[in-house]
């Protein structure tokens, strides 16, 4: 029979694995060792490169800083620009709205000159043709609304040509003013309007005007014109200036045209210079 020689009171199956746990781990710390060494040699072996790499890191994070610095300052400097901006815009706000009307008032004004000067005859300071057709469309239009009637005198300087050439172009401007002012002042009625109508042509327009009314009217300028004495020696009628007048008269309706009525006025006024010049010829529409 075999003497058990452990000593009394060991676990010798425990001995052994804390044995072989113990060899485990010296392998372990080993293989730790040796993955250790060989690390360090390859830091010894690169570390001059591990060593650039970081310094050029360091530079491109340190230029990178410096940029974001240099993009802040100027993100503040365009803010600053901004609320100063902003500033000065609340301002002019704030005046337009204080001040709306008055440039309301100003821009109206303005507009309502451009738009007189538009319609005006530079030379003569009375509508020009322009003005003419606009208030002969809106006078149709109303009296078209009312049917009351309307009314236009066509008006052309006799022999002008020859007035011009004879006196000069300077003395033909001095008569045409001298005209325009005297038809003017021959209308009476807010709604009428003396026009130049076209070189030494002239015209009028009456709404609410008849025939005979408008008849009046042509006889007022007719005889204001003989006041004025402008002498013309060349003239083939009368040793002063003289006008030749057509008047044609109509109640609008849809059938007819502001452009009707001034064609009838115009064949009037041929029609007193083909007979003779310096007379008045007239036509009421359904006669």
């Amino acid at each position: 029979m075999a003497e058990d020689i452990s000593p009394k009171g060991v676990d010798m199956s425990s001995l052994l694995a804390e044995i072989t746990a113990l060899k485990q781990e010296i392998i372990a710390l080993k293989r730790d060792n040796e993955d250790l060494q060989m690390a360090m040699s390859t830091i010894a072996e690169h570390g001059d490169t591990i060593e650039t790499q970081l310094y050029e890191t360091n530079i491109k994070l340190q230029t990178e800083v410096a940029e974001r610095q240099r993009a802040q300052t100027v993100l503040q400097s365009l803010l600053d620009m901004l609320y100063r901006e902003k500033g000065d815009l609340e301002v002019i706000v704030e005046t337009i709205v204080e001040h709306g009307d008055i440039l309301d008032t100003q821009w109206s004004q303005q507009l309502r000159k451009a738009d007189m000067l538009a319609a005006s005859d530079g030379l003569t300071q009375i509508s020009n043709r322009r003005g003419f057709d606009a208030h002969l469309d809106h006078q149709w239009a109303l009296m078209l609304r009312s049917q009351e009637p309307i009314s236009i005198i066509l008006c052309d300087v006799d022999y002008f040509k020859l007035f011009n050439d004879y006196y000069g172009h300077l003395a033909g401007d001095d008569c045409l003013k001298s005209i325009a002012q005297a038809l003017h002042a021959s209308l009476a009625r807010p709604g009428d309007l003396a026009a130049r109508y076209g070189g030494e042509e002239f015209a009028a327009i009456l709404p609410e005007t008849s025939l005979n009314g408008a008849l009046k009217v042509a006889e007022r300028i007719q005889g204001a014109i003989a006041q004025l004495q402008i002498p013309h020696e060349r003239s083939l009628i009368h040793p002063y200036i003289t006008l030749s007048i057509g008047v044609a008269c109509t109640v609008p309706s849809y059938e007819g045209s502001p452009s009707s009525l001034l064609e009838k006025t115009d064949q009037l006024l041929y029609l007193a210079k083909a007979k003779g010049r310096n007379q008045i010829r007239h036509h009421f529409d359904g006669e």
